[in-house]
This record gives structure tokens, sequence and C-alpha cells, in this order.
């Protein structure tokens, strides 16, 4: 009897380790598959790899004008193209307007979301650090763009706002010969990217002290802002040798001479179409000279896909300073090359910013 129960158990144990073995080959097996969800493959880089597509949030703050019409559209744009690769299975889109808190509490709903990648135009340098190294907690990659903050948590990617600031103080102080009485139509106070390249333009000012700098104001980087801000400088200073301003507002400066038939002053200019048509039209009949620089909307694309090859896993050899990545500017426009750029947008609307960002070629060579 004992013998016959040893043969049976002999039997049954047998069983075991072969169904034992069974399991964990096919255990194996799923292992090395793609995860769960995956849809796309990793065309950069001869990868096979699966990826799985991510859930991406954008919080932006500034809404005012055209540039961040533009910039919430480039990104979107590009989504879509990766919607079409499997790469992003949606993008969250919000604007928390100039409202920090706001911003902060949108974020935080983007966090609950559980979005895989989070894309900060951000209000501020400093304020929105807490929440987002509670994103990075809980596993969130985070980008800011345009604008940096401080914490070593988030990757920058922006131009260089206090170089933009220098490169148009140096122009300016370039036609003024060195002297004369200016005015600064500035951005949006304490905004991050007005503050750097205020930082930048009076840098270059404090070498030079025949200019005085009558008063500084600020006009939004809103056009009818600024024609108005300028028209009650215009009333209250009666010799303006010069006006230092940037985007979204060079066309407004003009306007307001205009209107005041006012000889119009040194001006510092930018790269919309509206405002590249005028400084076309007013070199021709008088001469007029100034001189625009890049400030690309693009740089939200730009970010949107380094983030989308960092979550593929990708390494990355973008050249870094710290935590930022600085894209250099391509485009400045002066007068001997004013013609040419505006042929290149000739079928834009008035209210287009000449753009530019990382292809997704030159994304692919930072990667690997």
């Amino acid at each position: 009897m004992r013998k016959g129960l040893s043969i049976v158990l002999g039997i049954v144990l047998a069983s075991v380790l072969v169904l034992s073995a069974c399991s964990k080959k096919e255990s194996g097996s799923e292992g090395s598959a793609p995860a769960s969800g995956s849809s796309a493959s990793a065309s950069q880089g001869g990868s096979d790899k699966e990826i799985k597509p991510i859930v991406v949030g954008m919080s932006n703050g500034y809404i005012g004008n055209g540039w961040r019409t533009q910039m919430t559209e480039a990104i979107e744009q590009l989504a879509e193209e990766y919607k079409k690769k499997g790469w992003v299975e949606k993008i969250i889109v919000q604007h928390a307007g100039v409202d920090v808190n706001n911003q902060i509490a949108q974020i935080r709903n983007m966090i609950n979301a559980k979005v895989d990648l989070l894309l900060i135009d951000p209000n501020s340098e400093t304020a929105l650090n807490p929440v987002i190294e509670e994103a990075v907690k809980k596993g969130i990659t985070v980008i800011t763009f345009d604008q940096p903050v401080t914490t070593p948590k988030a990757i920058n990617v922006v131009i260089d706002q206090q170089q933009f600031g220098k490169n148009l103080a140096e122009w300016f102080v370039h036609e003024l010969g060195g002297k004369g009485d200016i005015v600064i139509v500035s951005g949006l106070a304490g905004h991050p990217a007005n503050v750097n390249r205020l930082i930048g333009m009076k840098e270059v000012l404090g070498r030079y002290p025949d200019i005085k700098v009558l008063t500084e104001v600020n006009g939004n980087w809103d056009e009818a802002n600024a024609q108005q801000v300028t028209s009650n400088l215009i009333a209250s200073y009666p010799k303006i040798d010069g006006v230092l301003t940037q985007d979204g507002m060079a066309l407004g400066v003009v306007n307001a001479f205009q209107a005041a038939n006012k000889e119009l002053p040194v001006i510092t200019g930018e790269n919309n179409v509206a405002f590249l048509k005028k400084w076309k039209e007013l070199k021709d009949a008088q001469g007029f000279n100034t001189y625009g620089q890049n400030n690309p909307p693009g740089i939200g694309a730009t970010a949107l896909g380094i983030g989308v090859r960092l979550l593929q896993g990708k390494k990355s050899k973008l050249p870094m300073k710290d935590n930022t990545y600085y894209y250099p500017i391509g485009t400045h426009i002066k007068n001997d090359n004013l013609e040419a750029e505006l042929a290149k947008v000739s079928d834009k609307p008035d209210t287009y910013t000449l753009d530019e960002m990382l292809s997704e070629e030159q994304l692919n060579s930072y990667f690997e």
C-alpha cells in the first residue's frame, strides 16, 4: 500500500515540476514582450522597442497676444503628428492667465490626471517650484519652456532671454551713437522673460553714461497697450531720442509717434508680419532702420519633441547648461535682409510671428 502511494505521489510531483517549468518559460516570454498598450515602434536610432503612447499636459500662463496663440498651436500640431505615430495618446491644454495661483491649481489638476509629460510656460521663476517638484515625485517628466524656473527638478527649454535683451540694447546704443534720452517700453511686469530681458538691456545701457533713461513703462507685450503708453510718454516728454522695446509692441510704438505727427526716434523692432510690412514701408519712404530677432513660438514644440524622446528612454545629447537647453536663435533681421525675410512669410497673416524650432531630424540627432 505504501509502495503504491509512493508511486502516485511521485507521478504527482513530476507533473507539478513539468507544469512549473512550462509556466516559467511562458512568464519569460511575457517579460520580454512590450508593455501592454504599446502600439508604436521607435523608428529613430534603428530601435525596434515598442513605445507606449503618453498623455501630455500643457499649462500656459499669459495668453494675451498672438505669440501665445501661435505657440499653443505649434504644440498642438506636433502633438497631432505624434498621435499618428502612436507616440502621444492625448494632450491636455490649459491657460491660467497671469494668475500664479491659478496656474499652480491647473498644474495640480494635471498631476491628478496622471499625465506623463508636463509642459509649462511659467508665470514665475520660483513660485511654481513646489508644485513642479510634487509632479516629479509622482514620476512626471516636467519641461518648462519659453521662460525658465529655478528648481533643478525641471528641464528648461528656452532662448537666452538675457542675451535677447543684450542684442536689442547693443544695436540700440550703436544707432544712438552712445548718447540720448530714451524710454523703455517693457513687457509684462514680473514675468521671467521680461525680467531677464531687462537685466540684459540694463547691463548694456550701464556702459553708456550719456544715455539717460527717462522712464520705464509696461506695454504688456500688446500692440494696443504699447501704443497707449507710448502716446502718454510722447505727451510727457518733449524730447525722446529712442524707444527700447520688445515683442508685440514695436508696431504700437511706431503708430503712437505717427499718430502724434512726431518724427520716429530710434526704435527696436520685432519679427512679426505686421511690423515687417510697416518696416518695409517706412524704409522705402524715409530710410527707417531697425533690428528684430526671433523669439520663436515654436520653442514649445521643441520642448514637446524633447520630452517625448526622453519618455521613450532615449539618451539625450542636448548641449545643456545645468538643467537648461538654450535654443540658438537663427533669424536676425536688419535692413539688408528685410525683404528676403518678409518674402518668406508673404502668405502668412499679419499676426504671424516668424518661427523656428528643432526639426524632427535635429531632435533625432540629439538622442540615441
